[in-house]
């Protein structure tokens, strides 16, 4: 008898400990820091019945959802994701005075962004940033960020809390549960826009479920997952109007103790019956390949004929980027996927700047650039297109870094000039003596430039144009 309790004790124990193994334990050494990156695939806006499946030990199969639909998010420093000048701005917006703003910044530790786009009443949010503490077992989040659009003036804008929101209480585990509640208010009123907004959320989350993840890409074997409901009742009042708001939202992050963020994530609407999901995204680990691809024109010399233009045909070999840039030398800008066509109607010596972009893998802009040089020859022509090397300009150090030097040969005269990036932006303007003059180029980003220059006064006859290379 006293072998047989032996042995059911012993059974028990194994069990026990074998479905213990099998459950994660997510800690706050766990959970991500500034520098952290990955790409999510997202899923298209469908139910999809297998991210709800709850339970122990269970499947969660993606396997039918294949399509790719990428973006990156990342954790960074909080000026990263917006200045001290700018929150202390928009804080005070919501009734916060300046030392209690300054208080809220100085406990954000980072910021999540998210390149996703959010309504709020009769305004779109875009480039959504959450902004982040970290305790010794809580993930607290201090307030939210975006950039709106203000009857036509784009600016960044913050919603504070009054109190931090509680997303995470570490160590995640199974079974564990928590609440949060959470007010915020937003006057824009100092903005010109009559209108107040208020806030009352409450959150309810629960480590409901523990199990595999399976995509079309990737396996996890060990995943816990969280699910946050948010019941919000929220007031919005205008000169006119006062209009109340409730809603029930619902939040899903499952997590992998092999990676600083969600594995996946799903969001939508808790009904009384079932959660309607509408957005799901997996981490889809794609590392970028070796650029490989080379462009050309079809020929080095063109010529303009009675119809007063010419096509000039590029062609790729081995393309494998999925985004191209195009400065085509004349002002003009485009993108493509592959091969393109464009059209000049001006003589003159042309050096375009192709930009070739991974953008479904990592690293994050894994991107190369081309210049292809060509002719195109014009009898009758009202502006004559020349290389500023060919007039005696100067440009250097190029490819430049911190800074860029001009020399304008006396003969030319004072010029103006342009600077555009690749995508047709432009980054400088203004006006050059001539001799030497230095330019900050610290804060343009890594890429090819294009530089146009002519005389400040009288009539533009003549453009000079010139590359500049940006790499730090």
């Amino acid at each position: 008898m006293q072998k047989i309790k032996l042995f059911t004790l012993v059974f028990t124990v194994l069990i026990c400990c074998q479905s213990v193994i099998g459950q994660q334990i997510y800690k706050v050494s766990d959970y991500g820091k500034p520098g952290d990156i990955y790409l999510y695939n997202r899923l298209p806006p469908v139910q999809n019945a297998s991210a709800l499946v709850t339970g122990s030990n269970v499947t969660w199969d993606l396997t039918a959802q294949a399509d790719l639909s990428t973006h990156v998010s990342r954790i960074v420093t909080p000026s990263e994701g917006i200045d001290q000048f700018t929150f202390v701005g928009v804080c005070t917006l919501g009734g916060n005075s300046i030392f209690d703003c300054l208080s809220i910044w100085s406990n954000t530790e980072q910021a999540l962004l998210i390149p996703d786009t959010l309504s709020l009443f009769a305004f779109s949010l875009t480039d959504l940033q959450r902004y982040q503490n970290k305790t010794t077992n809580k993930l607290l989040e201090n307030f939210f960020g975006f950039t709106v659009d203000l009857g036509g003036t784009v600016q960044q804008a913050a919603i504070v809390y009054e109190a931090p929101d509680t997303i995470l209480n570490f160590p995640i585990a199974f079974g564990n549960h928590w609440t949060s509640h959470v007010k915020w208010a937003l006057d824009l009123s100092a903005t010109g826009q009559n209108l107040q907004y208020e806030s009352n959320q409450s959150r309810t989350t629960s480590v409901d479920s523990w199990g595999t993840l399976i995509t079309p890409y990737d396996t996890f074997t060990n995943v816990i997952r969280v699910r946050s409901e948010i019941l919000r009742q929220d007031v919005l009042t205008t000169d006119s109007l006062t209009v109340p708001i409730n809603l029930s939202q619902v939040e899903y992050m499952w997590f992998d103790t092999n990676y600083t963020l969600p594995v996946m994530t799903a969001n939508g609407i808790a009904t009384d019956s079932t959660d309607i999901l509408a957005a799901v995204q997996y981490i889809y680990e794609a590392t970028c390949p070796t650029p490989a691809w080379t462009v050309d024109s079809d020929h080095d010399v063109y010529y303009i004929d009675h119809s007063g233009s010419v096509d000039v045909n590029f062609h790729f070999a081995n393309s494998n980027a999925n985004e191209y840039s195009w400065d085509f030398g004349d002002s003009s800008f485009g993108n493509s996927t592959g091969d393109i066509t464009h059209t000049y109607y001006v003589g003159g010596e042309y050096a375009i700047a192709v930009t070739g972009c991974m953008t479904d893998c990592l690293p994050l802009n894994s991107c190369i650039s081309e210049i292809i040089e060509f002719e195109i020859i014009d009898t009758v022509t009202s502006v004559l297109v020349v290389p500023g090397n060919e007039l005696g300009i100067k440009l250097y150090p190029n490819p430049a870094k911190e800074t860029v030097t001009m020399d304008i040969p006396v003969n030319l005269g004072p010029q103006q000039y342009q600077m555009l990036d690749i995508s047709g932006r432009e980054v400088k303007s203004g006006i050059l003596s001539t001799g030497i003059s230095t330019l900050d180029a610290s804060q343009m980003d890594n890429g090819v430039y294009s530089v146009r220059l002519w005389k400040k006064d009288g009539v533009r006859d003549r453009l000079a144009v010139m590359r500049l290379a940006v790499i730090k």
